[in-house]
């Protein structure tokens, strides 16, 4: 068999794959094309190439020297992704509940020292970092990505000469920002294009968040939009408002037909361009009195006897199965048991979750990073983000959960005090004679 002395005698993986030597082996007899062969190509192509970049790649490496230039380009309609957002009430409202849900309770730090933990806590409470997670979250939320400025002087070899403490962040337009990458997916940095000259940015001054990252030529750098589904569902919505919109006009002003004279005594010219005149400037719940011979009859609506009940709930549920925010927290009733509406919910909470890991890693490897290293150093535990709960049950559903959980002596008396926000232990001049009094716990609990 060929090959047969290079296989090794353990049994292969369950995917089958040959052993390197053989696989090397292979490529180098059957596979004669090698983009690399081309010594001028791969020179000039490589010249920032950066060590372990791998052999794949994100783009065709013949349009890597534009993309490190002027950013790879978009393939999305970004601005009609922002008049989504700013003209469609439900859209609007739906990414808004997603986002302040996701941040409004906030995150605490966990790990590193207690020093750079209350420091970093300080920072970000100085520069009221919620509002930016905020808008950055809505960006990413509505074209796919989110950027932000860490604005800090350098000196002409690119030195940081500003201390962490004077830094600041500045939200930039999606719109407007483009990733200079190159044909590995390595970040040189971003570029704005808002005007001209552009304004390049090295990779290190901006935290850039992505939506729905792929492995898809543009959704690699830039990921996806949430609204991106939408788009066709939410044209045929528009198209159906601005068709019942007519016919709500027409049963407020119903179309007339309208017959002048007889033939005996017909109209004349004069007389019928008048009538029509003065039957046009009818208004809605008005009546008109004209001379002559008359008959008036109006146009019953073609559309009247349509059932669009069913078209209009597919589309919804077309946008709400993308949105995913339960209907409750738009002010409509879920129609749905409890157990229905609880499964609703979980799986919402599970979203929100998503978007708090991956918002939270960001900001971790990326801004917490850069503070860290300026004000401590280099080498030091970076504090990871530990969010608060999403969604709390009320103090009457916990206290009565903790409390069979503290009378199975599943948990410590004391810790259920605490969960509710009192004193782990009574005070003193305070004796628990109540007949619903937990049991006897030991002291050290």
């Amino acid at each position: 068999m060929p090959h047969r002395s290079l296989v090794s005698s353990s049994p292969l993986l369950a995917n089958r794959e040959v052993p390197a030597n053989v696989s090397l082996k292979q490529m180098q007899q059957e596979i004669p094309y090698n983009w690399k062969d081309d010594d001028v190509l791969w020179g000039y192509m490589n010249q920032f190439k950066i060590s372990a970049s791998g052999a794949g790649f994100i783009s065709p490496p013949y349009t890597a020297f534009w993309d490190r230039v002027w950013g790879a380009t978009p393939v999305e309609d970004l601005p009609k992704y922002k008049d989504l957002y700013n003209f469609t009430p439900y859209i609007k409202a739906s990414i808004d509940v997603t986002v302040n849900l996701t941040l409004s309770n906030g995150f605490e730090l966990e790990g590193s020292t207690p020093e750079i933990r209350q420091w970093l806590t300080d920072w970000l409470d100085e520069h009221d970092f919620l509002q930016t997670a905020r808008i950055t979250l809505t960006d990413e939320l509505v074209f796919g990505n989110g950027e932000f400025e860490i604005c800090r002087d350098k000196d002409q070899n690119g030195n940081v000469i500003t201390p962490p403490e004077d830094w600041w962040l500045k939200s930039l337009d999606p719109v407007h920002i483009r990733v200079r990458r190159d044909q590995y997916g390595n970040i040189f940095g971003y570029i704005q294009l808002l005007t001209f000259p552009p304004v390049a940015f090295p990779a290190q001054d901006i935290v850039h968040y992505k939506y729905g990252a792929k492995s898809w030529w543009y959704e690699y750098s830039y990921g996806t939009s949430l609204l991106r589904p939408l788009l066709l569902i939410q044209a045929y919505i528009d198209s159906f408002q601005r068709d019942m919109a007519t016919i709500m006009a027409v049963y407020t002003k119903p179309m007339l037909v309208i017959k002048a004279g007889t033939p005996e005594r017909p109209f004349t010219d004069p007389q019928r361009e008048a009538l029509q005149e003065t039957f046009a400037k009818r208004g809605p719940a008005t009546d008109v009195v004209v001379r002559g011979d008359i008959d008036v009859s109006s146009m019953q609506s073609m559309t009247r006897q349509i059932n669009v009940d069913w078209w209009i709930k597919y589309l919804h549920d077309q946008r709400q199965a993308v949105l995913g925010v339960p209907k409750i927290f738009l002010g409509e009733s879920e129609g749905t048991n409890r157990a229905t509406a609880d499964i609703v919910m979980q799986e919402y909470v599970s979203r929100l979750r998503m978007l708090q890991e991956n918002f939270g890693d960001t900001t971790e490897t990326r801004l917490f990073k850069e503070l860290v290293d300026a004000k401590f150093g280099e080498g030091k535990e970076i504090p990871h983000i530990k969010w608060r709960p999403i969604w709390e049950p009320s103090l009457a559903e916990k206290a009565k959960l903790l409390t069979d959980l503290a009378a199975r002596n599943i948990i410590a008396r004391s810790e259920a005090r605490a969960q509710l926000g009192f004193a782990e232990a009574l005070p003193a001049d305070l004796k628990d004679n109540s007949a619903t009094a937990l049991p006897t716990q030991s002291a050290n609990q």
